[in-house]
């Protein structure tokens, strides 16, 4: 992979970051926190059966009257980032979501497990090793260390000795951290497609 397509995917992983943070408007001086303006309806004396006709008026949330964006500055990017989201396939979606989100919901964790365990090459090991390989994966998940986990913790998390962990285990952890980057990077991949024909 060359420089540039790196600096591609770092672009990429930034911009999806960015529109999945929660934004916080910043407080005014008087503390205000809330939308620019409040809405409010004006009390009308209206006949039965009469509409209304009295304009919804605006009254400024502050006193100084100056205008003032009440969401980030990239608002329509960041929609059309969540769009594109949308239309990707719902595990690609998914991983971008949980890897790049700042609150990701643990029930995404099972179809991830499922995902990754998919494309592990484990076909020939015995049901009790899959298992476990299964709980690493759902260990690294849980705890978001999608490039490096702590060794100590797997054999702990699978109930394994150390030394049975680095004879058996470790390679199938370094299976995990490489399907992890294929699956980031087919993600980012097909997210940059959508992006740049959406």
């Amino acid at each position: 992979m060359t420089n540039y397509d790196q600096q591609q995917l770092e672009e990429t992983r930034a911009l999806i970051a960015q529109a999945l943070a929660i934004y916080q408007p910043h407080k005014s001086s008087a503390g205000f926190d809330g939308a620019m303006y409040k809405l409010e309806q004006r009390p009308s004396s209206k006949r039965q059966g009469e509409r209304t006709t009295d304009p919804l008026h605006i009254k400024a949330s502050r006193s100084h009257k100056g205008a003032r964006l009440n969401c980030s500055d990239d608002v329509f990017e960041h929609l059309r980032v969540q769009r594109v989201l949308k239309s990707l396939p719902s595990h690609l979606a998914k991983w971008l979501i949980y890897k790049y989100g700042e609150s990701s919901p643990d029930s995404m964790v099972p179809e991830l497990v499922s995902i990754v365990e998919g494309e592990l090459p484990i076909e020939n090991c015995r049901k009790p090793t899959k298992a476990k390989i299964r709980n690493m994966v759902f260990e690294r998940l849980t705890r978001r260390e999608f490039v490096d986990c702590l060794q100590r913790n797997l054999f702990e998390a699978i109930g394994v000795k150390k030394q049975t962990y680095f004879q058996c285990y470790a390679k199938h952890n370094e299976s995990i951290t490489d399907q992890f980057q294929a699956l980031d990077e087919l993600s980012l991949r097909t997210f940059q497609r959508q992006f740049f024909n959406h």
